[in-house]
């Protein structure tokens, strides 16, 4: 199925009611961490400091439109939220607060390598560039991007630890909301309709047919197939004639058929010996125009008569670069074809599979 495909609105169109996270923000702080710890014995040196976040939650702060003071967000499911504010919200601040955990590897005074944790809280608070309005407060969270941590130490004194961690907060403050979306049916991969435009020649333009590409054709009024037209192929007898069509719709792992129907037409006047080819050919190209194959049929004189026959071939599937397809459908007169062409009718282009 395709990632995206173009289609006309119907005059009945579905909706539905979905959820969705709508992002308000996202803004980036650094937050530096300051602290002193007294070690648990002398120590010689400090080796390395392992150094992570935990626990990191953010608080949204609101703004409503008829009040001066500023009010943080709390869920309905707590019991102190009691009322209501009034007027319209807006997130203003984020107040992110969370723990930078520490495991801090020592050699102490008998050349033996301690470890000793430390959890040091901080809180940040992140003024947005510009105030978000929002639906309901209690639908906006704020959702974290992975933290970058850093930490510098200084051992003061053998039982004083200087440490300055620095760290890198993202934060996506998001409100999730409940819009109506159009439901659109599912992209058929494999229609059955027929993909090629005009099909029964009934659109002209003099002896040209407008949907169709064409050589030494001539509109026919006279018993076509269906319709008010069709397509001679042969308007000089002695020349090769042909309509052909470039085709968008087409995918690989698809099986394609080509059928039209066909009947043989002598000039008037002239004793009939009819040898003629017709062919019919289905040739796939990728994006850049290259044949990747041409797939044809051919069918004698003795195979067309005076009356309508339907003729197919099938044509697939095509290779796995295909782009698009080009149809032609054409007419070879032999050396003993005096008077005789085919006029052809209803063609189409379908996929079976």
């Amino acid at each position: 199925m395709p990632i995206e495909y173009n289609m006309p609105v119907p005059e009945m169109l579905r909706c539905m009611k979905v959820k969705l996270p709508l992002v308000l923000a996202d803004v980036e702080a650094q937050v530096e961490v300051d602290s002193t710890k007294h070690m648990p014995e002398l120590c010689k040196k400090v080796d390395h400091i392992d150094v992570w976040v935990k626990d990191l939650e953010a608080d949204p702060v609101f703004i409503h439109e008829d009040e001066s003071n500023w009010s943080i967000s709390f869920s309905k499911k707590w019991p102190n939220h009691c009322c209501e504010k009034p007027g319209r919200a807006f997130v203003k601040k984020v107040i992110v607060h969370g723990t930078l955990h520490k495991q801090i590897y020592y050699v102490n005074q008998n050349d033996q390598v301690m470890h000793v944790a430390e959890d040091v809280p901080f809180t940040k608070m992140i003024e947005l560039d510009e105030p978000e309005p929002v639906i309901d407060v209690d639908d906006v969270v704020a959702m974290f991007h992975k933290s970058k941590v850093d930490i510098t130490w200084d051992l003061v004194r053998p039982t004083r630890l200087q440490q300055i961690g620095v760290i890198i907060v993202r934060v996506k403050v998001v409100e999730e909301r409940q819009i109506f979306i159009a439901v659109c049916p599912p992209a058929e991969e494999c229609p059955r309709v027929n993909l090629l435009r005009d099909p029964s020649f009934e659109q002209w333009i003099g002896d040209i047919p407008v949907a169709w590409g064409a050589v030494n054709v001539a509109r026919v009024s006279d018993n076509p197939h269906s319709g008010s037209y069709a397509v001679r192929l042969g308007s000089n007898t002695g020349a090769q004639a042909a309509v052909f069509q470039i085709v968008r719709k087409v995918r690989p792992r698809h099986s394609y058929r080509l059928c039209f129907w066909a009947r043989r037409g002598t000039l008037l006047g002239v004793t009939p010996n009819c040898d003629f080819i017709v062919t019919a050919s289905v040739v796939y190209y990728d994006a850049e125009g290259n044949v990747l194959v041409n797939l044809q049929h051919e069918w004698d004189d003795t195979t067309i008569g005076t009356a309508y026959t339907q003729l197919c071939f099938d044509a697939g599937p095509p290779p796995e670069e295909v782009s698009y397809a080009q149809v032609f459908i054409a007419f070879r007169p032999e050396a003993n074809n005096n008077s005789c062409f085919v006029v052809i009718d209803d063609a189409s282009l379908t996929c079976l599979r």
